[in-house]
């Protein structure tokens, strides 16, 4: 499990137009919903450093932090909490 504030988290998810996709609080969209993902943080970095999609963009290590990806998971795993 990654550290890191989810809190912020929920502020990458918004900067980084995650929301444009996946809805405001991860329920789905366009994209999937991500809310309370069942991913493991490995396999969701992954997801986000190599998409096996034409739409997701690549989120490099250089534009989105292994740190600031943690905190979005970390944001999204409490989104399952909420509803």
């Amino acid at each position: 499990m990654p550290e890191g504030n989810a809190a912020d988290g929920a502020r990458w998810f918004k900067l980084n137009r995650c929301n444009g996709c996946h809805g405001e609080n991860g329920s789905g969209g366009k994209g999937p919903m991500i809310a309370g993902t069942s991913l493991s943080f490995n396999r969701f970095l992954h997801k986000l450093r190599e998409p096996n999609s034409a739409i997701m963009p690549t989120f490099e290590s250089k534009r989105l932090s292994d740190k600031d990806a943690g905190e979005i998971y970390l944001w999204l795993l409490q989104q399952k909490k909420q509803e």
